[in-house]
């Protein structure tokens, strides 16, 4: 356990914050490194065997469908059920337009009395699927949903319906036979089923077994304040300090400040003084300091009051302050619950040190992270640590091990892995190690790092693979699958909205690639753009040969420019990217439709292009949002010389922090500036997935579109420079 010395948190806490010495001399702030001069590298392709970077083809054989090229780690899958029925009279199809009417509006007797009259039996399963789900301040009651779920275990939704089902369990409370027998093969999903389990547990005089589901919801389980007096009331003595104390801690790390002060007013004392100052800061609260001051010095080795005080620090510019606690703080998970949280604070850190020029600390600062839970975090964490060693330490055997401790299944984390592996190893001089490391990222196409891997190899196409295509005898099979057959029914009865929960729960559970194939074949006959990504993106991540679907090309209307011409290749991509294809979405800032155009946006281009303005339009004119949204875009690029990469910043953050990071990381159009590390730079994780996925879209759509030489993500990169 790597616990910081009380003395030195109490230093730094009570008001006496001395600059901690740098490790290192300070090199020039701010501006990312050059590039390295590098020959392309042409020899003949040889593929090294890191097991994690390598694709295995395979052919589905489960049913009789296309065979998939697929990636070594595609989740296998139970089979999908096939329907007895072959055809919906149009009879059904309309009673299933008009209890979806019903549900939408609240009427579940109505449609339930109306599903009886429905010949076709998948049609019926269907409508009463959309009762449940639909159902959400309305229980249809507990034996409805466990009979649909017990009967119907892959269709759609199931997880949200057994959390109901166990909600049903606990609001009506139900006699412990009927609880016991319905968790005897499935362990609850929701501190509701936890607590009902408990409850019929400690009946039957199994106080233990119920003592620790209670414990094990009430520590690591949300849930509001009324449900945790009805537990407290139900289970008197069960819980204990600690139980109070861990729920305070990951209540304020998910900043449920009311939770956690709740929690710790249960504990009282010094976890009091705590959550006070840790709320405080999670709300960014005035007399955040005054607080965390207040807390007795004996109390500042607590997880919580390091982490409050490390983010304050940060957020308050005292960068090296902050690093300082950091690297002193405690890193075993058992004391600091939620590693992810403590990952996020160090990236922030980390980063900002970058910039400060202190590098060594920075890098330690990464390096030093405890293992964080979600897979995208791990790879983030070795990733930002070899980032470092590699481009500001010059350290390529450090950064080389980083870069291999990245293990993950999604292509996209597979190929930054391959590339900064190639990058270590050109650093070292091993051209050969080099170039496998690369050829191993390029295999993923479809990825930012793995075009810049295929890039640094020479080549320029994308060289999408087939996408799946059946016989006729095939899809006539494929037809039969319940959940594509009920897809269908959907679209004949107009309900384009409840195809997105079918595909995307799907998509998610399922390696069908029959299956697959067959519902994007249904929401691409239905142009239903959005549906089909979500099916191709997810088919996609497994390592099935699903580009096609993935990057649609419908969805976006014909229109009339109003200002510069934009690359078609360049619309679809941000579109992909801003909405899914959703015309309907409004984001938290109010931005709107398929390209996601603001209001202060949307009146800024009206008065510049002469067009008048109406925000009603935006959400409801697909064509007025597209015109408005690609006039944008084109302002933006002919503003930047014709730089893609500081039009898709000033898109997404804004032309303030265009000029904000020219100025303190340097000019991407810039010759001597090396366009991957500005772009790995941006301080904001999501501009800078953003810059990078919509690059990554640009390359597939020009191949989508017939482009015979579509791969230029290294040139996109420098477009706008004295060279381009």
């Amino acid at each position: 356990m790597n616990r910081r010395p009380i003395g030195q948190l109490t230093m730094i806490a009570s008001g006496t914050l001395a600059l901690v010495a740098a490790s290192h001399a300070a090199p020039e702030r701010g501006k990312v490194p050059l590039p390295r001069p590098r020959p392309v590298i042409h020899q003949p392709l040889q593929v090294f065997s890191t097991a994690p970077l390598a694709i295995l083809p395979s052919t589905f054989t489960a049913k009789p469908v296309p065979a998939v090229a697929a990636l070594a780690y595609t989740r296998p899958s139970a089979p999908l059920p096939v329907t007895p029925s072959d055809n919906t009279p149009a009879s059904d199809i309309e009673i299933v337009k008009r209890t979806a009417d019903l549900v939408r509006r609240d009427r579940f007797g109505e449609a339930t009395s109306l599903k009886s009259s429905i010949s076709d039996p998948l049609a019926r399963k269907l409508v009463e699927w959309m009762i449940l789900r639909g159902a959400a301040n309305h229980s249809p009651g507990f034996e409805r949903y466990a009979a649909f779920i017990s009967e119907n275990p892959s269709w759609p939704s199931v997880g949200l319906l057994r959390k109901r089902a166990e909600a049903a369990l606990w609001d009506d409370e139900r006699d412990g036979a009927t609880v016991l027998a319905y968790f005897a093969t499935t362990p609850p999903r929701s501190p509701k089923g936890s607590f009902a389990l408990a409850r019929a547990l400690a009946a039957r005089g199994d106080a233990r077994g119920a003592e620790r589901h209670v414990r094990e919801a009430w520590q690591n389980e949300p849930f509001s304040a009324a449900i945790e007096g009805m537990v407290l009331d139900l289970f008197p003595g069960m819980l204990r300090p600690a139980d109070h104390r861990v729920r305070m801690h990951r209540r304020l790390y998910a900043e449920d400040n009311e939770g956690g002060l709740r929690s710790a007013q249960r504990v009282g004392g010094d976890d009091l003084a705590i959550a006070k100052a840790w709320s405080a800061v999670n709300r960014k609260s005035k007399d955040a300091k005054a607080l965390l001051d207040a807390v007795p010095k004996g109390a500042r080795h607590s997880p919580g009051y390091v982490f409050s005080l490390a983010r304050w620090l940060r957020r308050n510019g005292k960068t090296v302050e902050a690093a300082h606690v950091l690297l002193n703080a405690p890193r075993d998970v058992a004391e600091i619950l939620v590693p992810d949280e403590w990952w996020i604070e160090r990236r922030l850190v980390s980063r900002a040190l970058i910039e400060a020029g202190q590098h060594q600390t920075a890098y330690r600062v990464a390096r030093d992270a405890t293992s964080p839970d979600k897979s995208n975090y791990r790879v983030d964490h070795e990733f930002t640590a070899g980032w470092i060693a590699l481009r500001f330490l010059k350290d390529a055997a450090t950064a080389s091990r980083h870069f291999a401790n990245i293990t993950a299944r999604s292509p996209t984390a597979l190929a930054r892995a391959g590339y900064w592996q190639g990058r270590a190893a050109e650093a070292r001089g091993q051209t050969g190690e080099a170039r496998s490391r690369y050829a191993a990222a390029a295999r993923f196409r479809t990825t930012y790092y793995g075009q810049l891997a295929h890039a640094r190899l020479g080549e320029t196409d994308v060289a999408l693979p087939a996408h799946p295509a059946a016989s006729r005898e095939q899809r006539t099979v494929l037809s039969q699958i319940e959940i594509v057959r009920a897809l269908a029914i959907v679209y004949a009865a107009g309900e384009r909205e409840l195809a997105i929960p079918i595909v995307a729960d799907v998509a998610d559970r399922t390696s069908d690639a029959g299956a697959l194939a067959a519902m994007a074949d249904i929401t691409q006959q239905n142009r239903d753009a959005r549906a089909t990504l979500l099916i191709g993106k997810a088919a996609l991540n497994q390592g099935l040969a699903f580009a096609h679907y993935a990057f649609p090309v419908i969805g976006v209307p014909g229109y009339k420019p109003i200002g510069p011409d934009v690359d078609p290749s360049l619309l679809y991509s941000i579109v992909r990217q801003e909405s899914a294809f959703n015309p309907k979405t409004i984001s938290i800032a109010n931005a709107m439709g398929l390209m996601q155009v603001t209001p202060a946006a949307g009146r800024s281009i009206a008065k510049k292009f002469g067009v008048g303005y109406d925000q009603k339009r935006l959400l409801n004119d697909t064509v007025y949002n597209v015109q408005m949204g690609a006039a944008e875009l084109g302002d933006l690029i002919r503003d930047y010389r014709g730089s893609y990469l500081l039009a898709l910043v000033g898109y997404n953050a804004g032309r303030g922090r265009v000029r904000d990071w020219i100025a303190r990381y340097g000019d991407p159009r810039d010759p001597k500036v090396d366009p991957v590390d500005w772009v790995e730079m941006i301080p904001f994780s999501e501009t800078r997935n953003y810059v990078q996925r919509i690059l990554e879209n640009v390359q597939v759509y020009r191949a989508r579109f017939g482009a015979t030489r579509p791969l230029t993500i290294e040139a996109d990169l420098r477009r706008g420079t004295a060279e381009n």
